[in-house]
């Protein structure tokens, strides 16, 4: 029996502590020791419902094929989740040096003036009042390239890291209940609570039609997140000025071009009607004093055709990542055909 006890204690330690750190719980995933949760999709991990399952696939990358001209080319991209690393990189584009930057990191720079600069400033749709409320902040001047994460290194916030009770309970919940068996239990109460209760989980909404799903920040008109949260005249005309701002500044930095990009939220696409639109994306590419050429992708994906969207996930599928990147190699190459 002490022998039992003792394991048990160790085993119950051991889970206790992984829930205290994402350090330990990434080692965990690295080995496989517990499953990725985010491997059925984003949206389907908060709801557990069985008709969004969705197991991810990775893209192939995008045939981008041989460039026009012969200068070299570096692609700078600032940009959210939907061009991080797992989903787009340098193979995707054709180009001979590749940075991407989170906008939640900061990029060190010092450009090679032999190559055509290039940087994209991208955002989805539910971010574009965050990232450009006021002007960019971190692409910094210096020495040589690279990327800083800033941290907040007093110990007090550390400690608050450590045993914030959100993040805790997520990993722990991972470690516990993200297991194939445990899901199916998960899937059955998510059912019963969907088509006896009419209930889901808080954090995502279904459309009426039961075919789609999407994150609740872009549904919920209270949150300047949502497709549906009214945006004003003077604050387009802000949100302009500001992206006119940010390309002056990153071109006095030797970026050759700079470009913008909004990815439509899902809602905005799938969900329209879920509410009044705020038709935030049109109103900033149509504005007469926009300066800053754009990579503009919002009527495609309302085509008819394969969805741009996963069915259990908040981004795009291979469909809509393809169309992105088909019109930023067209405007490269077009680019270096001019240079």
């Amino acid at each position: 029996m002490k022998i039992l006890r003792a394991i048990v204690l160790f085993v119950m330690g051991f889970i206790w502590i992984a829930g205290c750190s994402s350090t330990l719980l990434n080692e965990l995933y690295r080995t496989e020791l517990v499953p990725d949760d985010y491997r059925y999709g984003d949206l389907y991990r908060l709801s557990n419902l069985a008709a969004f399952k969705d197991p991810k696939v990775k893209c192939p990358p995008y045939p981008a094929g041989p460039r026009q001209g012969t200068k070299k080319i570096a692609l700078y991209i600032i940009g959210d989740s939907f061009t991080e690393e797992q989903r787009i990189g340098q193979a995707d584009f054709a180009v001979d040096k590749y940075q991407f930057t989170h906008w939640a990191t900061q990029l060190h720079l010092n450009l090679d003036t032999t190559y055509t600069n290039i940087i994209i400033l991208e955002s989805v749709e539910r971010k574009v009042r965050e990232h450009f409320i006021s002007p960019i902040n971190n692409v910094i001047p210096d020495t040589a390239t690279y990327i800083n994460q800033p941290e907040d290194t007093r110990l007090v916030s550390q400690l608050d890291r450590l045993f914030s009770s959100a993040p805790t309970e997520d990993r722990l919940s991972t470690i516990l209940f993200q297991f194939d068996p445990m899901l199916k239990i998960k899937e059955w109460k998510s059912w019963i609570n969907l088509h006896f209760f009419d209930r889901t989980d808080p954090k995502v909404t279904v459309s009426g039609n039961g075919e789609n799903l999407i994150y609740y920040e872009t549904s919920d008109s209270t949150l300047i997140t949502s497709s549906f949260n009214p945006v004003s005249r003077s604050e387009v005309d802000s949100l302009v000025k500001v992206i006119n701002f940010d390309k002056k500044y990153l071109e006095s930095l030797g970026f050759d071009q700079v470009w913008f990009s909004i990815i439509p939220n899902k809602a905005s696409i799938l969900m329209p009607d879920y509410g009044t639109y705020n038709h935030l994306i049109e109103r900033i590419s149509a504005h007469p004093n926009l300066v800053v050429d754009q990579i503009a992708v919002y009527e495609d994906f309302k085509k008819p055709g394969k969805s741009p969207y996963l069915k259990g996930d908040s981004h795009w599928s291979c469909a809509g990542q393809y169309v992105w990147l088909e019109k930023v190699n067209r405007k490269i190459n077009k680019t270096t055909t001019v240079l």
